[in-house]
């Protein structure tokens, strides 16, 4: 037996809502869900469970799908799919790609990649302890269509192996054995190609379109490459309730939108190092990266926590989308912090994303459904069973 809680949509206020459809991936299946809760459209892309789970989504301007799996029958790797759920194109990577991947308008895709430390670099741990363990870091790569690598960094050429945060684990925790920052040493969670934006307008070259965004979870940070040298042009660990603890979903606001050129940050609170605050309380951060200031936050102590993954995506009216991925909550806020639109999500999505109702053909084909509003009882009670 098991607490009982609503799903589905369970609050929806249409006039203050940026509206349109839900990504949502669980095992086996992806589904477009509209505002009131109803599913639009499903992709069949696993019926057997072989692929292994779905780490993140993507809808395409071209109406295709692109997931990443791990975990399956195949390591993880990033796969295409038509309208009906077909696979139309698939890569595996030498090593297993992860958490998150980045398809460009070029029809190129950028992975994340789990790879071990080479001896020569292991050798190079000031911690003997941790010098004789498997080290794991990451390759960022960029495949094109045709298979072919265009483009590869590797952590550990750039990075120094002795920026570790030392946080042991328990080997029979659910996240695995080798998920501690010790042996999973970066843990990479995040990539975007950065896009057009007004810091790099404005003469500033760390935002130069098409250098990269990573997120590196265990080391607290996110940094930029610089795609030409490979250096790391900027970073980031913050300052706010000690800084980011575990984030996720870093992303630098699109022109366009409210908030262009602002980084929007998923910080989980996972196990703060600086500031007990921030334990077991997360926040979704919105900093201007030119001087890494604090523009606007998203906090309710205790009550939003997500210790791994979630995510959060600004919509077109300035709303900010946020998945608090541990408890399956999938809701919106204003600029003011009100929730307007809350959808609880029987899937284990570790990822959503919204996608405007004329964002593909395939989208505008489904129409516009009706928007009908939600409100939730002031207080909901389970009465008793009937006398026999």
């Amino acid at each position: 037996m098991k607490s009982v809680f609503p799903v589905g949509t369970t609050l929806y206020q249409p006039p203050l809502c940026s509206g349109g459809y839900n990504l949502i991936s669980g095992r086996g299946l992806v589904k477009l869900v509209d505002m009131n809760g109803q599913v639009a459209h499903t992709w069949p892309v696993d019926p057997a469970h072989e692929k292994g789970f779905i780490h993140r989504a993507r809808l395409l301007p071209s109406g295709r799908l692109m997931l990443l799996f791990s975990g399956g029958k195949n390591p993880g790797h990033v796969a295409e799919f038509d309208w009906q759920g077909r696979e139309t194109w698939s890569y595996t990577p030498r090593g297993a790609a992860h958490h998150d991947f980045w398809p460009t308008d070029r029809g190129s895709v950028f992975l994340i990649c789990h790879i071990p430390l080479p001896p020569e670099v292991r050798a190079q741990i000031t911690d003997p302890v941790r010098r004789e363990l498997p080290v794991f870091g990451d390759e960022l790569i960029e495949v094109g269509r045709d298979q072919q690598i265009l483009w590869r960094w590797v952590q550990h050429e750039h990075l120094d192996v002795n920026w570790c945060n030392p946080l042991p684990a328990a080997q029979d925790w659910p996240a695995g054995p080798d998920n501690n920052t010790i042996t999973d040493w970066t843990h990479t969670n995040t990539i975007q190609e950065l896009p057009e934006n007004r810091w790099f307008d404005a003469g500033d070259s760390r935002f130069r379109p098409g250098n990269i965004l990573q997120s590196l979870r265990q080391l607290d940070t996110i940094s930029i490459i610089e795609r030409t040298s490979g250096q790391v042009v900027w970073s980031y660990t913050g300052n706010y309730r000690g800084g980011l603890s575990g984030q996720h979903e870093p992303h630098l606001i699109e022109k366009g939108l409210p908030g262009a050129g602002h980084i929007l940050i998923f910080d989980n609170g996972a196990s703060p190092l600086k500031d007990l605050a921030h334990c077991g309380c997360s926040y979704v951060l919105e900093i201007n990266p030119s001087d890494h200031s604090l523009v606007w936050v998203y906090e309710d102590e205790h009550r939003f926590f997500s210790r791994f993954t979630a995510s959060c995506q600004r919509l077109p009216n300035g709303n900010t989308l946020i998945l608090e991925s541990l408890c399956r909550r999938l809701f919106e806020v204003t600029p003011q912090k009100r929730i307007v639109w809350e959808y609880i999500l029987t899937d284990n999505a570790q990822r959503v994303y919204r996608y405007p109702y004329d964002y593909c053909d395939a989208l505008a084909a489904l129409g516009r459904p009706g928007e009908r509003p939600v409100t939730p009882p002031a207080e909901l009670r389970i009465p008793a069973d009937p006398e026999a």
